[in-house]
């Protein structure tokens, strides 16, 4: 759903038609729906299995994921890391504030920080942050939840 979004958004067509006449519209709701599964999914498996995600690509990553994710569904529309980040910075629990700054200053440089070990505090705190960012959801967002198992 967001890669057909992006296309039909923000594609360049090389030849032929414009990809806006190719990919049918895709409804907010729908964008919401799907962020919101893989909120709860893709935070499922971290939780689950969180030595899997400790080290300091994994860990950020996580963190301005989940930010872009709830910035997402309060836009209804894809964003940035970035703008994820700074969204949620001035929107969330001021508690997160330096989380997030330490994962977007700890981007640099991949392929060392995917070989080391997540700072224990900061991975303690993103494993947390992913608990909260999937209440927060739920809360902002109810009806869209995975666990919301009521008839519309």
């Amino acid at each position: 759903m967001l890669v057909r979004w992006m296309v039909r958004e923000h594609g360049v067509s090389l030849a032929g038609p414009s990809p806006a006449l190719l990919v049918d519209p895709i409804p907010v709701e729908a964008l919401r729906k799907e962020i919101m599964v893989t909120m709860h999914d893709w935070g499922q498996e971290i939780l689950s299995n969180p030595d899997h995600f400790n080290n300091r690509f994994y860990q950020g990553f996580i963190v301005l994921n989940y930010c872009r994710m709830l910035h997402d569904l309060h836009r209804g529309l894809p964003g940035s890391k970035l703008a994820g980040a700074e969204w949620a910075k001035a929107n969330l629990d001021p508690c997160w504030k330096g989380l997030i700054n330490r994962a977007w200053n700890g981007r640099p440089d991949p392929a060392v920080s995917s070989r080391q070990r997540a700072e224990a505090k900061d991975f303690k705190m993103t494993l947390e942050f992913v608990h909260y960012c999937r209440n927060k959801a739920n809360t902002l967002y109810p009806e869209l939840s995975p666990d919301n198992t009521s008839e519309k």
